[in-house]
C-alpha cells in the first residue's frame, strides 16, 4: 500500500474548533474531471467563511477571507464560468451567493423560496442552477429541488416538490446529457430528472431505492452508471434506466456495508484523480485515510465494479482522530489536498520514487468521449419507498 507524504498543513487562521467542509479548485475546467493548473483553492468552514487559498503555501491569499458568506453555510460549488472566476455558496439562510475570486465581491444573489439549502449545482454554460432543501424535522416532510435559469433568477423555473421526503444531500448534472439531473436524499432515494420537461411528473425519469440514507451519489463519468454511498457506509452501483421500455434494467452491484471489506470506519466520498475513480475511506481511530481504486470490469456484467485494495494509497496520520470531509487531487502538480473536522487543510504528495498518484497524459487531457444516448421519454413505474426506520437511516447524517 503506497503512502503519501504530508508536505504542508495550515489552519488558515480559523477560530478554534472550526470544521472545514469542502475544498475545490477554482481553475477553469476542461471537462467534468480535468482542470487547468490549480492557481487557487477555495474552502468553506463552520465559521461561515469562504477562503481563497494559495495551493503552494496553504496560506489564505491577501484579502482572501470573506466572512459571513451565508448564515449557516452548507454548500460550495464551482459556477463553471469559462474563466473559472466564480464560485457559489449557499446555506440555511436560503441564499445562493456568487463570488468573484478576483475582486472578492458578490456577483449575484438568488433568494430561494425555501430556506435550509443543503445541496447545490451550477452550470453557467447552460444557465442552470439547482438547490436541494434540508428537512429539519424528524420523519418525512417535503424537501424540494428548485431549478433556476441563470438569466432570470427571480423565481424558480421548475420546482420538484414531491420527489424527496428528506434532506437532499447531492445534486449532479451529467455533462454529456446536460438536461439529466441526479438528486439523492436521506430518504434513501436517488432520482434522475429530465429538466427539459415543464413539470415534475414528466421530468421524473427514474427512481433508485438505495434502501438507506444516501450521503453521496453521482454519475460514473463518462458513462451513465450511478454510484451511491450511504450514511451507513454502504456502497452500490446502479444502471441508468433504458429508454426502451421492454429492456430490463441490470441488477445493481451491491457491496453493502464496506467497513469490514475496506478496513475503514467512514466513507468520505468517491474521489477522482484525472479520469480514475477511487473510494476515499477513513479510519479515524487509526488516523489514516485510504484512497482505493475502483474500476469497472469490462469483461464482466454491466455493473461489475471492483475495488483493488493492493493498489490503495494511504494518507498516514490523516487529520488525526478527526474525520476528513473532502479532498481534491491536482493532476498537474500530483498533489492531493484534504480538509477536515480538525480545522486544517493539508497537502499530500507521493515520495520521489513512487508514482502511485501519477496519471498519464490521456488522463490529464480528459476521459475518452462516449456516444450520448438519444434522449427519449418513457413513463416511470412507481417505486416503493424505503421501508426502514427513519431514525436509523438518518442517524449518521449530520452534514454541518
Amino acid at each position: 500500500m503506497a503512502p503519501l507524504v504530508n508536505l504542508l498543513s495550515s489552519n488558515l487562521g480559523l477560530p478554534p474548533n472550526s470544521y472545514i467542509y469542502k475544498i475545490l479548485s477554482t481553475s477553469p475546467r476542461h471537462d467534468p474531471l480535468t482542470y487547468s493548473n490549480t492557481d487557487t483553492l477555495a474552502v468553506i468552514s463552520s465559521d461561515d467563511s469562504l477562503r481563497f487559498v494559495d495551493p503552494a503555501t496553504l496560506q489564505t491569499l491577501p484579502n482572501g477571507a470573506i466572512q459571513g458568506v451565508n448564515e449557516g453555510v452548507t454548500c460550495l460549488e464551482r459556477v463553471d464560468d469559462p474563466e473559472g472566476n466564480l464560485v457559489a455558496t449557499a446555506g440555511r439562510d436560503g441564499l445562493i451567493n456568487f463570488w468573484d475570486k478576483r475582486s472578492r465581491a458578490k456577483a449575484m444573489v438568488i433568494q430561494s423560496p425555501n430556506k435550509l439549502i443543503s445541496s447545490l449545482v451550477c452550470n453557467s454554460p447552460n444557465n442552470f442552477i439547482a438547490a436541494g432543501i434540508e428537512n429539519p424535522e424528524d420523519g418525512p416532510n417535503v424537501s424540494p429541488v428548485l431549478i433556476w435559469d441563470q438569466r432570470n433568477v427571480q423565481v424558480p423555473q421548475l420546482e420538484l416538490v414531491e420527489s424527496h421526503t428528506d434532506t437532499v444531500t447531492t445534486l449532479q448534472l451529467h455533462p454529456n446529457l446536460p438536461t439529466l439531473l441526479l438528486s439523492a436524499s436521506t430518504d434513501g432515494l436517488i432520482n434522475i430528472f429530465d429538466t427539459s420537461q415543464p413539470d415534475e411528473e414528466d421530468a421524473l425519469y427514474q427512481v433508485i431505492n438505495h434502501r438507506s440514507a444516501v450521503a453521496h451519489a453521482g454519475f460514473m463519468f463518462p458513462n451513465t452508471d450511478v454510484y451511491a454511498l450511504g450514511t451507513d457506509e454502504t456502497l452500490s452501483f446502479y444502471g441508468l434506466q433504458s429508454q426502451n421500455e421492454e429492456e430490463e434494467e441490470p441488477a445493481p452491484k451491491v457491496f453493502g456495508d464496506v467497513r469490514e471489506q475496506l478496513n475503514c470506519e467512514y466513507l468520505a466520498k468517491l474521489h477522482w484523480v484525472g479520469n480514475e475513480a477511487f473510494i476515499a475511506a477513513g479510519k479515524h481511530s487509526s488516523n489514516y485515510l485510504d484512497i482505493i481504486p475502483i474500476r469497472k470490469n469490462l469483461h464482466g456484467g454491466p455493473l461489475d465494479y471492483q475495488y483493488d485494495l493492493e493498489k490503495s494509497i494511504r494518507l498516514p496520520n490523516g487529520h488525526g482522530e478527526e474525520i476528513i470531509r473532502d479532498l481534491f487531487t491536482d493532476v498537474h502538480s500530483h498533489t492531493t489536498y484534504t480538509c477536515g473536522e480538525d480545522g486544517y487543510i493539508r497537502a499530500w504528495k507521493a515520495s520521489d520514487d513512487d508514482d502511485s498518484m501519477l496519471v498519464d497524459e490521456e488522463a490529464e487531457s480528459g476521459p475518452k468521449k462516449t456516444k450520448n444516448r438519444k434522449e427519449k421519454r418513457k413513463d416511470v413505474k412507481e417505486k416503493r419507498k424505503h421501508d426502514g426506520d427513519d431514525e436509523t437511516r438518518k442517524a449518521r447524517y449530520k452534514p454541518y
